[in-house]
């Protein structure tokens, strides 16, 4: 049985800056598989210019860092370096007969010690000013992408890298993507792993059909609200790394309790016996 504990992270805004917590490596991508010019595995530089190259000014870009934070049992401030976990880009929204069109970018990064690589994307597209249909958007990604490897009625799905498996959704036709919730405290561990008394176990996947991460493939997924002959008004793209971003966290946790133990090593060497 393997077990490892959950750890936890602390969050700052930058860009103004913000900091959080979670891990990850960098991903094997074909770089058939892009948003814009941007893939998995890009570094945070990289992936900051493909933004600016696809005409995101400076100044709506943001940055939010993070910090995994640890004790030696009796201090409690112990905080890693921070470093960048998400960078958000957005074109200004515009407005036409009170009609808004708007396209914002949300880009994840893994941690240290094996971060700095992009591990999550998802771009939302509200389009209420010149849509196309849903059928010629879908056919639109279908000419960019090839056809997909799962679809249903509103979404398609393509799955590449190592692994063909869909390890986040338990889902008959193989769709569904989804990332990380930080506003509930959930990280890509929590998404993937069963977690029992505190600790997740690495042998046991939510998925139950999952038996090993290698099984996990990268995806990317557009989703639409409109359906093939209605505007399609709302879209939404969403691509992952899922081995590279468990990695990270994991080698992540390995590190803070490397940390924690050291801390805990040289308090105790400070411990004086007091007189008997």
């Amino acid at each position: 049985m393997l077990l490892i504990k959950r750890f936890s992270a602390v969050f700052a805004i930058c860009g103004f800056v913000i900091l959080t917590t979670t891990t990850a490596i960098a991903a094997d991508s074909g770089s058939k598989y892009d948003v814009v010019g941007i893939t998995l595995g890009m570094t945070v530089e990289d992936a900051k210019q493909k933004l600016r190259d696809f005409g995101i000014e400076e100044q709506s870009i943001y940055e939010t860092r993070m910090s995994y934070s640890y004790s030696d049992g009796v201090n409690h401030n112990f905080k890693t370096d921070d470093f960048v976990y998400r960078i958000i880009g957005a074109n200004e929204a515009r407005y036409k007969d009170g009609k808004q069109y708007s396209d914002s970018i949300t880009l994840y990064f893994s941690p240290p010690p094996e971060g700095g690589r992009l591990v999550g994307l998802q771009r939302l597209m509200l389009n209420g000013i010149d849509p196309v249909t849903g059928g010629q958007f879908k056919q639109a990604v279908i000419d960019k992408y090839g056809e997909p490897t799962a679809a249903n009625s509103n979404t398609l799905n393509w799955k590449f890298g190592s692994g063909n498996k869909n390890c986040l959704s338990a889902s008959q036709d193989g769709t569904g993507v989804t990332l990380p919730d930080n506003s509930k405290n959930k990280s890509i561990l929590d998404m993937i792993f069963v977690k029992r008394s505190g600790q997740y176990r690495l042998d046991l996947f939510r998925v139950s059909r999952i038996k090993n991460l290698d099984e996990c493939a990268n995806m990317l997924e557009f989703k639409l609200t409109a359906t093939d002959t209605k505007p399609a008004n709302s879209v939404t793209t969403t691509m992952i790394d899922i081995p590279s971003w468990v990695q990270a966290e994991l080698a992540a946790g390995a590190e803070v309790e490397r940390l924690r133990k050291a801390a805990v090593e040289k308090r105790e060497g400070k411990g004086k016996v007091p007189a008997l």
